[in-house]
């Protein structure tokens, strides 16, 4: 038995998945016993334990979910956001400030993909790839913008493929070493993600 993982029974357990998220960036993938974690979401959620673990057998299932909707999320957010009649630079700057706000609300089911993909590449194909997948839609979305840029004259790269994966790595960083209480906001924070972007790794002239 593996878990129900369509849109529809994602979208209805968001707060499962976020408290889950929160329990594995907390005690690690391993860090609580299966029953305990089911419990521990069941109390601070109100759903039942008995649905919990029908929905999810193992802790490979939870996580798997957790991953699975927030990637969903994250892309498909993305994707339909875009303006593609919009000049590359204000399509890529609004690009960059969506993930700089989406990638901390999913910073820990980020952290979590990164530790699941290798199993998953190695006992669950298919799910790696569904995965996969979504990741490698966003790699092409950000570099169609970089061609964009290019094709315009805003855009100095030469590489816009080696640009797309710099741009996704920088977007990466955000996670180890943004702290919410050291005086700058996400607002902030999203401009100077724009600035190193658009300027430094996509050479635009300011």
């Amino acid at each position: 038995m593996t878990a129900d993982t369509s849109p529809h029974a994602l979208r209805t357990t968001a707060p499962v998945l976020d408290c889950a998220a929160r329990l594995f960036a907390e005690h690690g993938t391993r860090g609580l016993a299966m029953s305990a974690l089911t419990q521990r979401v069941a109390a601070e959620t109100g759903t039942d334990t008995a649905s919990l673990r029908r929905a999810f057998p193992t802790r490979f299932d939870l996580a798997y979910a957790v991953v699975l909707r927030s990637v969903r999320e994250r892309v498909n957010g993305q994707l339909a956001a875009d303006q593609p009649d919009r000049p590359a630079t204000e399509r890529m700057s609004s690009l960059v400030r969506r993930h700089v706000e989406l990638g901390w609300k999913h910073r820990s089911a980020t952290a979590l993909e990164r530790e699941l993909l290798p199993v998953l590449r190695a006992v669950h194909p298919s799910r790696h790839r569904e995965i996969s997948s979504l990741t490698r839609a966003y790699r092409e979305h950000v570099r169609a913008i970089i061609l964009d840029g290019v094709a315009a004259g805003v855009f100095g790269v030469r590489e816009p493929g080696r640009a797309a994966d710099e741009v996704l790595e920088t977007f990466d960083s955000l996670l180890y070493w943004y702290d919410p209480e050291g005086g700058l906001s996400l607002d902030d924070l999203g401009a100077v993600y724009v600035d190193l972007v658009i300027h430094h790794h996509l050479e635009c002239p300011r």
